[in-house]
């Protein structure tokens, strides 16, 4: 064993020794026929942060920018814009009314309760007994799958901090689909039903010791890159909680050299809000890109890439905080490096870059730039809605569940159709006397609102957003939409979320896509397009046949001809 993991740390030294790719002279003018395709999806990176920063941007997403296919223009043009959904349409060309992740959770009316969008019970994950996670929940094919129908020797592997970004991506039946368990200070995976635990952590085990042994020696460092982010700008208020706005952030402080930190808790939660969670997760992708071979065999792979940071930094301290400023340089940087090993591999690669959703900077620096951004309290929401109505009805208790983009009606015990039916109407009419909420829909509106096929995705009505995320059964008996520029959440402590997404509105809805490869003569098409394109203009160039899609095939060829076909 020691052998192997001395070889393969040797190769991934290899790689990691190549030098920041400087793109070639253009050489095609559509892609060749790829032997690894790379799907790469950055965690709330919305095309506003794209525009933002593109001038600044002197690696790997310049490349791409550059020399790459643009369309700054796309959209998750569904209105659950979260994680969970946002990802689910990337490499299934299917909204989430088809691939049936309507939320990063939602309630189950037979259990009683709230089920996570990757729980699977079928597929347990090491050393967490009680948080299974699988792809069950997903209901249609990825990419990796057409492509291993179409030719069994095809592999997907997938890598993320999340096992939401690298399930949903993966899809069923992956080689391999690993995640950061922070419990275990390492990457993990689930292990379906007659499969071995040890050979499906086989592929991350001497990355795992390799990276424990590292941080034994020294802690990880958040360092600033970018001198031009704003820096030591003080505490600033956001709800009830104050943080300190300053590069590097404050917080953890790094152990002596020796300590075993990688499983603490505190530590866990500056590392996701960190540069460093996108590196391990590159670092993985190179190093499995190595010692599985990907792209070298008889039929083309596939490579997911989900990277976590940019949503929990956004999260954690806003989109147009400083942190977000350094943590971008950061990220532009190490994909600037990872091109550079793609190009060295010497094969026909393809690369697409999106995002699962977009998202807003904290309301209280919104408000001050002359926006009326407001907090909302969803668990205070939905409290004072559920009491109304059970007053109104004389309910011994709230009959309402989730939160107020998916609310469900859970009826008294004997309830009849009568009952349920009157819960609704008072629920709606209490939803529309509050200043926060601009329209309310229910679950039969939005099965029966889906929008024509091939309408834009910028004139769509909200109610057309919401019903591309409807679920008969997993979606919320009734939908209500906040006014713009409404952040949910009360911050308290740190760590808290003092920004987000997951709304019906633009600034959640549209995302940067990018496609890139070694030579490409690249163009920007500015008309609006949707990440349920992504997966069938990928089948398009590897000559795949696709199953049922909601997208559409995108030319990437920038003359007359085309690589739709």
């Amino acid at each position: 064993m020691a052998w192997m993991q001395t070889r393969i740390l040797g190769l991934t030294a290899m790689l990691l020794a190549a030098p920041v790719f400087a793109a070639p002279p253009v050489t095609t003018t559509a892609p060749p026929v790829p032997k690894l395709i790379v799907a790469i999806s950055v965690d709330q990176f919305s095309a506003a942060l794209f525009d933002q920063y593109r001038s600044r941007f002197t690696g790997g997403l310049k490349t791409m920018a550059d020399h790459g296919v643009v369309f700054a223009n796309g959209y998750q043009s569904h209105a659950a814009t979260e994680t969970c959904p946002g990802h689910s349409t990337i490499l299934t060309g299917r909204h989430p009314s088809a691939t049936g992740i309507v939320a990063n959770s939602w309630y189950d009316s037979a259990a009683k309760a709230q089920v996570y969008c990757m729980h699977d019970p079928a597929s347990p994950v090491p050393g967490r007994p009680d948080a299974p996670r699988g792809p069950a929940n997903l209901k249609v094919p990825t990419l990796g799958e057409w492509m291993k129908a179409a030719n069994p020797a095809s592999r997907t592997f997938a890598v993320s901090g999340k096992d939401r970004g690298a399930i949903t991506m993966a899809g069923h039946g992956a080689e391999g689909t690993f995640w950061w368990d922070d419990a275990n200070g390492g990457f993990t995976t689930y292990v379906p039903a007659g499969l071995n635990e040890a050979a499906r952590l086989a592929p991350v085990a001497a990355y795992n010791a390799a990276l424990a042994a590292k941080w034994l020696k020294a802690a990880p460092k958040w360092v600033p890159l970018d001198p031009k982010c704003k820096v030591n700008l003080g505490p600033r208020r956001y709800g009830r909680l104050t943080v300190d706005d300053e590069l590097p952030p404050l917080g953890w402080i790094a152990p002596a050299p020796g300590t075993d930190f990688s499983k603490d808790s505190y530590f866990q939660s500056w590392l996701r809000a960190s540069p460093i969670y996108d590196q391990i997760a590159i670092d993985l992708a190179t190093q499995l890109i190595a010692t599985q071979k990907l792209g070298q065999g008889a039929a083309p792979d596939v490579l997911a890439i989900s990277l976590s940071a940019t949503d929990y930094v956004g999260h954690r301290y806003g989109a147009e905080s400083a942190e977000q400023c350094d943590n971008l340089a950061h990220l532009d940087a190490m994909l600037g490096v990872f091109l550079g090993k793609l190009e060295a591999l010497k094969i026909p690669v393809l690369v697409v870059l999106t995002a699962d959703h977009g998202s807003i900077d904290v309301a209280e620096r919104v408000a001050g730039r002359g926006f009326p951004a407001v907090r909302v309290n969803p668990k205070t929401l939905m409290t004072e809605v559920g009491a109304a109505v059970q007053a109104d009805l004389k309910l011994d208790a709230s009959p309402l569940a989730g939160d107020p983009y998916e609310i469900t009606i859970v009826p008294p015990e004997g309830a009849n159709a009568k009952l349920i039916e009157r819960i609704g109407e008072a629920t709606i009419a209490e939803l529309r006397k509050r200043p926060e909420v601009v329209e309310v829909y229910t679950k039969a509106q939005a099965l029966a609102g889906q929008p024509p096929k091939g309408k834009p995705a910028d004139e769509m009505t909200l109610l057309e957003r919401i019903a591309e995320s409807t679920d008969p059964v997993r979606s919320g008996d009734i939908m209500a939409v906040l006014r713009p520029y409404t952040t949910l959440g009360d911050p308290q402590s740190l760590g808290d979320t003092i920004a987000g997404h997951g709304s019906v509105w633009n600034y959640d809805r549209r995302v940067p896509i990018l496609f890139w490869w070694p030579g490409a003569a690249g163009f920007e098409q500015p008309l609006p397009v949707e990440t349920v394109d992504i997966a069938p203009t990928l089948a398009a160039v590897v000559g795949v046949k696709t199953p049922v899609v909601d997208g559409r095939c995108l030319d990437l060829d920038r003359t007359g001809a085309t690589t739709c076909r």
